[in-house]
């Protein structure tokens, strides 16, 4: 063999080597670590920041729930579950899309709700809000300290979120005794759900919704708070 043709060679292997390399280097600075963003804010309506820290309530709840789904779907396997795929037109989606899509809308429908009873004067009761404080215990206790961990939640947090929700709901049901529905067939509870006809077409529209997708697309529900090993 030539001198050059060595040569030659040496020069592929060195680039192959050095292109194998720098795919694996890319790969890992690439790589999203969870717990790298948790204050970093996820969700905005309308001059409100929800950080991902904040998100983890929304995620732990959402996952809790379908995770006992995937457990009952298959015991040995409930990421089989999560990777479901249901095809069903154009709102063909895997499970695990859908549950970041409920943990997501809940979300902002929860801080619109609440802003709204702020400012139309629906408040808690003592009762509801100690019976709010008294579930957010009930969550901390709940979970692992890897989940902890991982969400960056802490019983304050937990707290003001589970207090949070608790008068969305209330201001929901509120809406259902003074919205004019009329015209509407489905029942007015599901009608004020973030998914609902009304809550789409009348509500959401009055306010501004953006998300950092540069972190949200990273975030894969199934994987968090549950089947982390």
């Amino acid at each position: 063999m030539k001198r050059s043709d060595k040569r030659a060679i040496k020069i592929i292997l060195i680039a192959n080597v050095i292109l194998i390399v720098a795919a694996i280097c890319g790969r890992i600075l690439s790589r999203f670590v969870y717990e790298d963003h948790l204050d970093e804010p996820l969700i905005t309506v309308d001059d409100t920041e929800i950080t991902l820290r904040e998100f983890g309530y929304y995620i732990y709840e959402v996952e809790e729930f379908v995770q006992n789904q995937a457990l009952l779907y298959d015991p040995e396997n409930p990421k089989h579950w999560w990777n479901t795929h249901f095809s069903a037109g154009m709102d063909s989606q895997f499970v695990c899309d859908y549950a970041k899509k409920v943990a997501v809308n809940t979300c902002i429908s929860d801080e619109i709700y609440y802003k709204r009873a702020l400012s139309e004067g629906v408040v808690l009761s003592s009762a509801e809000e100690k019976q709010a404080m008294v579930e957010a215990k009930m969550i901390l206790s709940s979970m692992t300290g890897n989940q902890l961990a991982r969400t960056g939640l802490d019983e304050s947090i937990l707290t003001n979120m589970r207090i949070k929700h608790a008068l969305a709901v209330k201001y929901a049901k509120f809406l259902v005794n003074t919205c004019d529905l009329t015209g509407y067939s489905e029942e007015p509870e599901k009608l004020l759900n973030w998914d609902g006809v009304y809550y789409q077409e009348k509500i959401l529209p009055e306010h501004t919704v953006k998300t950092n997708d540069k972190v949200l697309d990273k975030i894969t529900l199934g994987k968090i708070t549950v089947n982390y090993e």
